[in-house]
């Protein structure tokens, strides 16, 4: 047994060393005496790696690349410590890592293997995306462009320090010529969730150059006015500035132009300064007493550098006013007295309206130049008078035809705008022109702008700048008519589109208007209802009303006003025909009611002369003006003869602007207001043309006012704009019930 057991013993050790490495060991055996001294190899592996699996890890995750790995030798034992490994791999980035790991042990084996890591998006919080979409905003100008939304999902709100230069929305209206450049805060907000975070951005925005003329022209002039006679010319001088399409034109040049609406030859010009233009003159009448003569003197300054216009009061635009043909306004009337508070000095910057004035010469003549919107709009709007530019030719236009819009007034607003420009666009200094043209108007010329609350029309129409300035021309013409209506000022109207792009007179529908437009023509449906059940109609669909009605056994008479008129040429006059009416009524009539509830105004002269067969006593007419902050109130009396009656007016939500004033010049003299409130209306009316040709009606600084206070104490004029208060309350204005019952009480307040 022996031997086969040592037999098995060297086969074994013969495999072994076969397999082993070159280290050997020497192993020393006790044997006994007969047995020799043998040599046996022991095989030195490489080390082993385990745990080398692939894994996936989160991004932005705290990972331990070797975690789970391990390794261990044959020899030196466990190696994990000394285990190495190559990757390019970044926990923060999506993506798949190879890594590749390595161990060698004491003698220099190593052994390597690789697996995969995979980085899996995380989801970010609202606070990290947030963050993240903040720090990855830029913007710059000129091309300013402001993102709406983050690539993580955040929502961006925008602010602006001055959203008149930039707009919430990032449109740019560069600052106007002459300022200093602009530097505006942009406020992002960004939300995501329910986490929010702002940053701030600064950019300068440059100011418009100043122009420079580039092309001079003549056009034709075109009177069409039948109140003023102002001659047609065949050349006028107009020009251009750097390269553009908006028509400048010599101060002096306009005026002479339009002698007879104005009496140009009253104005004297001179030059104070080399870049100033003075324009003065003196006004000479016949105090009210009708024997002391009175000089006033009136004076405009045009500061070419400054782009400034300074008047000594807004009584200067009217001082100098043409006679008007055929129609005496005030006929019958004697101004006995006035009290007058002298308006202020006036400097309107121009400038900051983006107008810039520019004085040139040309083969020995130079010009003092303004943009003809703003001359039109200085020089002629008080008087009634415009000069409309339509690309072609200059058209003269007297006020009232075109507000009126008959069919005379509309076939003449369709002869003006009628232009070989109608198939173009307008260009963009046109645009940006009308712009800051309304801005300019609406601060100085819109007699409602106290009562309107804004200090400056730009806060009104900024948000609309993209639209009027970028957007097509029907778009801009939607604008401009959605923002006279958007004034809700019965007064302030659409009247017709520039001449570019295909122009129409547009058609106005109560939905365009305001709520209190709105309310007003309803109003007006409801009692016209009523007055159709109570008079019927004709065949052309009128209403018949009478000229007056008699009530309780003929003791009242309601004289029915619809209109206040005075036309001499159409032989149409309503204080006449007020006459023929107080002439019929028969002797048993002791009260008359003077009936304005479906009167929605007209000619205030002709109010003024109907109060003179009303009353022998002097009456009141009050105005002020916002812009200058002048007062006037005159003292009139007619050469009419009085009717003995007891007088009261009926007001209602219809009566309407030289209503309205009737109304509150009744209720000065004591006259009772019976009905409901009239709806206002304070001011005259003017028309605005717009640089692009667009015109829009406006009310004007003659604001319609009543007065309270004293000489010793001074007076406070308050406008009728919202209406006049009623002493006597009526459910329903057609009622001829209710007349009679309160006609009844107050006599019986009387008696006792």
């Amino acid at each position: 047994m022996k031997k086969k057991i040592l037999s098995l013993l060297v086969v074994f050790l013969f495999v072994f060393g076969f397999v082993a490495c070159e280290k050997t060991t020497t192993t020393t055996t006790k044997q006994t005496s007969q047995t020799e001294p043998t040599t046996t190899t022991v095989e030195d592996l490489a080390p082993v790696l385990s745990g080398v699996e692939d894994r996936s890890v989160v991004q932005d995750s705290e990972v331990d690349v070797l975690e789970g790995i391990t390794a261990s030798d044959d020899i030196d034992g466990d190696l994990t410590e000394s285990i190495t490994y190559e990757s390019d791999f970044d926990v923060t980035t999506v993506g798949e890592y190879t890594v590749t790991v390595s161990v060698t042990d004491s003698k220099e084996n190593t052994s390597t293997d690789s697996f995969v890591i995979t980085v899996t998006e995380r989801e970010l919080t609202d606070e990290e995306k947030v963050t993240l979409d903040l720090q990855s905003i830029s913007i710059s100008y000129p091309d300013l462009k402001l993102p709406k939304w983050g690539s993580n999902g955040s929502v961006f709100f925008w602010g602006s320090s001055d959203p008149k230069v930039v707009t919430n929305e990032g449109y740019v209206i560069n600052p106007t010529v002459g300022s200093d450049p602009a530097v505006v805060t942009l406020t992002v907000t960004a939300s995501k969730g329910g986490y929010q975070a702002t940053k701030d951005f600064q950019v300068t925005i440059l100011p418009n150059p100043e122009v420079e003329v580039t092309s001079h022209v003549t056009l034709p002039f075109e009177g069409t006015s039948e109140e003023y006679v102002v001659a047609s010319q065949d050349e006028v001088d107009v020009f251009y500035v750097d390269g553009g399409s908006v028509p400048y034109i010599d101060v002096q040049t306009y005026l002479n132009m339009i002698d007879g609406a104005i009496e140009s030859e009253m104005l004297q010009y001179s030059y104070p300064d080399s870049d100033l233009l003075r324009i003065e003159y003196t006004y000479t009448y016949t105090d009210i007493d009708g024997v002391t003569e009175i000089t006033d003197t009136y004076w405009a300054q045009i500061n070419f550098t400054e782009n400034t216009f300074t008047v000594s009061n807004f009584d200067f635009f009217a001082g100098y006013q043409g006679s008007t043909e055929g129609t005496d306004f005030s006929d019958g009337l004697n101004y006995v007295d006035q009290d007058y508070v002298e308006g202020q000095e006036v400097v309107i910057p121009l400038g900051d309206y983006n107008m810039d004035l520019v004085i040139y010469e040309e083969e020995g003549v130079t010009y003092y130049l303004m943009p003809l919107h703003v001359t039109n709009r200085l020089f002629a709007g008080d008087v009634y008078y415009d000069v409309y530019y339509n690309g072609d030719k200059l058209w003269g236009l007297d006020t009232f035809v075109v507000s009126g819009m008959d069919d005379a007034g509309e076939a003449l607003v369709k002869s003006v705008i009628s232009s070989s420009l109608n198939a173009e666009d307008a260009p963009f200094d046109m645009r940006l022109a009308t712009y800051h043209y309304l801005a300019f108007v609406m601060d100085y010329f819109y007699g409602l702008k106290p009562d309107k609350g804004y200090d400056t029309f730009y806060d009104r129409i900024y948000a609309s700048a993209k639209t009027i300035i970028e957007g097509t021309d029907n778009r801009r013409y939607t604008q401009i008519f959605t923002m006279a209506y958007g004034m809700d000022d019965l007064h302030t109207s659409y009247a017709f589109d520039g001449y570019w792009n295909n122009p129409v007179i547009p058609t106005t529908y109560i939905d365009d208007l305001g709520p209190s437009g709105q309310a007003f023509y309803d109003y007006l449906a409801n009692i016209r209802t009523s007055l159709t059940t109570k008079f019927g109609t004709d065949q052309a669909g009128d209403i018949n009303i009478p000229k007056f009605t008699l009530l309780d056994n003929d003791t009242i008479a309601v004289i029915h006003i619809t209109g206040f008129v005075k036309d001499d040429i159409a032989d149409v006059d309503t204080a006449r025909d007020f006459k023929e009416a107080l002439d019929s009524l028969p002797a048993t009539v002791e009260d008359v009611i003077i009936d304005l509830s479906y009167n929605t105004g007209g000619n205030i002269g002709t109010v003024m002369r109907m109060f003179g067969y009303m009353t022998e006593e002097q009456y009141m007419y009050h105005s002020q003006n916002p812009a200058d902050g002048s007062t006037v109130t005159y003292y009139i009396e007619s050469d009419y003869v009085a009717y003995d009656y007891n007088w009261y007016v009926l007001t209602s939500g219809v009566t309407f602007s030289a209503a309205n004033m009737f109304a509150s010049m009744a209720k000065e003299l004591g006259i009772p207001i019976l009905g409901q409130q009239s709806s206002g209306g304070a001011c005259s009316i003017g028309l605005v043309i717009n640089p692009d040709g667009s015109a829009i009606m406006i009310s004007t600084n003659n604001v319609l006012s009543t007065r309270s206070g004293d000489e010793v104490n001074g007076y406070t004029y308050t406008s009728v704009e919202s209406g006049v208060p009623v002493d006597y309350q009526m459910s329903d204005v057609t009622s001829d019930n209710e007349l009679v019952n309160i006609i009844t009480q107050i006599r019986t307040q009387v008696t006792e």
